[in-house]
């Protein structure tokens, strides 16, 4: 057995200060392989070259965002950029989908709106415009187009490749301010306390600057009450597509999915990614 392959020897040969007794995997995320040490730390070494890349940001960039931003967010205490690994203090909290009524949406609508409006520069990021970004969703299109559509029926696949086709081909959905987003808000990422209140928020392995609705696009439609809440807090839609663009980004969720189990040959992630898709075919407007 290899260090790898017991999670406390490897936590261990790493971060020996944390002294770990019980070392236990938590999780399911999709970029790197988190523990809990002892209920005191969570430890996180990043899968892959991609993930490896996403956890330097972080190591980078977390320590400001817990600076500037009203609610908490993991700060590495202790980080190693070779691995790369990092260890930080564990967030006491319930997920979104387990938490009780109380304050957290409208936190969380006023925890985004501070994030978005932080300057790029303060995370050693450059600021966009919305033409790039609108590059850069159709160069992700364009992956899905040749590997996840051919995956469809015949008649799904025609109404996918429909939907691309209006969501790029429309000036109006593309006119927007670009700004810092989580990319991966959802209910294991949002923790809330007992009595209702916004605690913090995990994973920004997707950090990015983009479209604002990445971060509203799954609470406006899964959680919609909620979804309101935190849209009233944040000020409202920015601007007049929002609400559309959330509706073609929540849509388009599953297809990362699919996307992400092609790419690391899990099909489990495939069959669920595809099932999601059809489930979410009304969330677009026709």
């Amino acid at each position: 057995m290899t260090a790898n392959d017991d999670p406390r020897a490897r936590v261990q040969a790493l971060f020996p200060q944390l002294a770990a007794r019980e070392v236990r995997a938590i999780g399911t995320g999709w970029a790197a392989d988190t523990y809990d040490v002892d209920g005191i730390w969570v430890v996180q070494f990043a899968r892959d070259d991609e993930a490896a890349t996403k956890l330097r940001q972080q190591i980078d960039t977390l320590p400001e965002l817990a600076a500037e931003l009203s609610a908490l967010v993991p700060e590495p205490v202790h980080a190693d950029r070779d691995v790369p690994a990092i260890a930080y203090r564990r967030l006491e909290g319930l997920p979104l989908d387990e938490a009780p009524d109380g304050l957290w949406p409208e936190r969380l609508g006023r925890f985004l709106y501070d994030l978005h409006l932080m300057p790029p520069e303060y995370v050693g990021l450059r600021g966009a415009t919305a033409s790039q970004v609108r590059a850069t969703t159709r160069e992700q299109l364009a992956w899905m187009r040749a590997d996840v559509v051919p995956l469809l029926a015949p008649d799904e696949a025609k109404m996918c490749e429909a939907r691309f086709d209006a969501f790029l081909g429309d000036d109006d959905l593309w006119r927007f301010a670009p700004c810092l987003t989580h990319g991966d808000i959802g209910p294991e990422h949002v923790l809330v306390s007992p009595a209702g209140d916004l605690v913090g928020v995990l994973d920004w392995e997707e950090l990015t600057v983009g479209d604002p609705v990445a971060d509203f696009a799954w609470l406006l439609h899964a959680r919609p009450a909620d979804g309101e809440r935190a849209l009233g807090a944040y000020g409202g839609p920015p601007d007049p597509t929002f609400r559309t663009r959330a509706a073609y980004g929540f849509w388009l969720m599953p297809f990362h999915e699919v996307s992400y189990g092609l790419r690391t040959g899990q099909r489990a992630f495939v069959d669920s990614g595809l099932e999601g898709i059809r489930a979410r075919v009304e969330a677009v407007p026709v």
